[in-house]
């Protein structure tokens, strides 16, 4: 896991001198992201740099930007390919002179182009210059757990890791992209491909890029709908069990390679308990565990996590957080939030935690929710399609003065009184934070954007129900706000996070699983618990879901409310929002009123945070 730069220009004359300048700003401001070292490469019109965090081949020569074999490509790589072992050994004849994961990319761009993507299994945000050529070539991994940020126009290309890189080049203006600011009232965060900053754009998922004089051209080469859905499964229940199995226990295995050692995260919840099941099964030595507790029982998982720690005998650490801490964490997670967000404090703060003890690699559970159906938005959407027809829309219309004027309520009434029934609309409704309407009456005119990836698709709609809100949710919620918190919060403390659960070939196999397969309405993720057998104990499968949250509601009345009041007040000086609005927004959640709650003043709150911070 490291950071990437750079500046690319084949007009505009860049000297030597001065891109060594600029490429050293970029870096600078990337030094978290890799604090074991930092390198460039510098030619007329070109710059590329690199912050490392080693992770496997912990040696200088595998330190970036690293040349292939003739000379001719140079690579500059954010991200871990993990089956790197087995590609290396299909690539014949290479002179290899370092064992690191680096050089394998480069070796397989050499041998097959931009083809070698096919290849690659890992999560990867790189770009490779052809000195011979001139020209760039870049990609991001198949889910978009890497991010990689570009500016472009007809003079020069920068990109980077992070958004604060790009702006520290000077080249690109602090605009404010207001459509972003909606994004996150809506969503909790920026939309790819879109960022904060007007001029800053995303390279989606699984996409590649190619830049040279005649232009910049972007390809997708994979796509989350690309297979064929489940009208072609052809397995029984007991072999679909079986594979499910196979195939995660090798996207653990395949994320527990590393020349460092490699500790977990644990909730005491499925999914972080079936990677800690399976990781103590594979290894000779016990695992790192870590887990934030709560003094506030309704929230605490401890007892949990527990019972995995003692039954797989883990080296577990504790950590008590508690709202003077977090009050206390606040700046430094605010300095650490390159993108604004919502959500990513309790990512900070357990990657701090296990970078302080010393951790440089962690595997996570994000991802199992997504895939086996565990959040309740999943049933909902089974039962939204059982109604959503023309004869039901219009009866439903007539209990909308029947609804309780809450949450809730509201959104109900916004779902039926929608123009088109189908899973964007449900989505979308679903994950809201603030409705349109809502955001309208804060002063806000939203303009219609395409999504990158359209969820009315046929390609999207022809996949079993459940297996259509996963895809909904990994080109979205997951993409935008998970992904992205875990990799800003976790490398802000130079802590690598692994994701088993984002193996797209376990994504592939899982999306084609029909929903009787998935779904037990007694057992929540059942599949999984199934595929893993005792694995899991029975106390973890029965236990209530809680998820891995705060208990902001009450720390945002209490000991968070002057920090919430400070903001809003800023946050009204600006020229963005109605201030009256804005202000009974904070009375009405304060005392409890028309369905206000934590998450609208929080994201009203973090946006100040962050146009604070960054000057915008």
């Amino acid at each position: 896991m490291c950071g990437i730069s750079g500046i690319l220009s084949f007009s505009s004359g860049l000297k030597v001198n001065y891109l060594q300048d600029v490429i050293q700003r970029q870096t600078k401001q990337l030094s978290h992201r890799g604090p074991d070292a930092e390198g460039y490469f510098i030619e007329d019109g070109i710059a590329m740099g690199h912050r490392r965090l080693s992770i496997i081949d912990l040696h200088n020569e595998a330190n970036q930007p690293l040349f292939d074999s003739t000379g001719r490509y140079v690579i500059v790589f954010n991200g871990e390919i993990y089956n790197y072992q087995t590609l290396k050994q299909e690539i014949k004849g290479y002179p290899w002179q370092t064992t690191s994961d680096t050089e394998v990319i480069l070796a397989a761009y050499q041998k097959w182009g931009a083809d070698c993507l096919k290849f690659l299994n890992g999560m990867y945000a790189f770009a490779i210059w052809d000195r011979t050529k001139k020209e760039l070539f870049i990609a991001r991994d198949r889910l978009g757990v890497k991010p990689f940020y570009y500016n472009y126009n007809a003079k020069k290309f920068i990109f980077a890791s992070e958004i604060r890189a790009i702006l520290a080049t000077g080249m690109v203006a602090k605009e404010l992209n207001s459509e972003a600011i909606i994004d996150i009232l809506s969503f909790q965060a920026v939309k790819t491909p879109r960022s904060i900053v007007s001029g800053i754009q995303q390279l989606p998922p699984g996409c590649c890029a190619l830049l040279n004089k005649a232009g910049f051209s972007i390809k997708q080469y994979w796509s989350i709908v690309e297979k064929k859905p489940s009208s072609t499964f052809n397995l029984s229940f007991a072999e679909t069990i079986e594979k499910t199995k196979l195939l995660f226990t090798e996207a653990v295995k395949s994320r527990m390679v590393a020349d460092v050692p490699v500790s977990a995260f644990l909730s005491g919840g499925i999914d972080s308990s079936a990677i800690v099941g399976v990781m103590a099964g594979l290894s000779t030595q016990p695992i790192e565990t870590y887990s934030i507790v709560f003094k506030e029982k309704k929230f605490d998982e401890s007892k949990y996590a527990r019972i995995i720690a003692e039954k797989y005998k883990t080296k577990h650490t504790e950590l008590l957080l508690s709202p003077s801490k977090l009050l206390d964490e606040l700046p430094a997670f605010f300095s650490s939030m390159d993108s604004p967000t919502t959500d990513g404090i309790n990512t900070y703060i357990v990657s701090k935690l296990v970078a302080q003890a010393g951790g440089k690699v962690a595997l996570s559970g994000l991802g199992g929710d997504e895939l086996f159906g565990g959040y309740q938005g999943f049933k909902r959407h089974q039962q939204f399609n059982e109604w959503a027809n023309p004869q039901l829309k219009t009866l439903s219309k007539l209990i909308i003065p029947l609804l309780p004027k809450n949450r809730q309520g509201n959104k109900i009434v916004d779902l039926i009184s929608a123009n088109q029934w189908n899973l964007s609309t449900f989505y979308n409704n679903s994950r809201a934070i603030f409705l349109q309407k809502e955001i309208k009456n804060l002063g806000l005119e939203s303009k219609c954007q395409l999504p990158w990836l359209n969820l009315r698709d046929s390609k999207v709609t022809n996949y079993p129900l459940l297996s259509q809100y996963s895809i909904a949710e990994l080109t979205n919620y997951t993409l935008d706000v998970l992904l992205k918190d875990t990799d800003q919060m976790s490398m802000a403390s130079a802590l690598e996070i692994r994701e088993p659960f984002f193996d797209y070939h376990l994504i592939e196999f899982l999306l084609s699983v029909p929903d009787k397969f998935k779904y037990n309405p007694k057992i929540s993720k059942s599949l999984l618990v199934k595929a893993l057998g005792d694995v899991i104990p029975l106390e973890i499968i029965n236990r209530p879901k809680k998820g891995f949250t705060f208990p902001w509601s009450n720390w945002l009345k209490t000991d968070l409310s002057d920090f919430c009041k400070e903001h809003i007040n800023s946050l009204s000086k600006r020229d963005i929002f109605d201030k009256k609005v804005l202000f009974g927004l904070l009375t009405d959640f304060e005392k409890g009123k028309n369905g206000i709650l934590w998450l609208h003043i929080w994201a009203l709150v973090t946006i100040e945070a962050y146009l604070i911070k960054n000057n915008l």
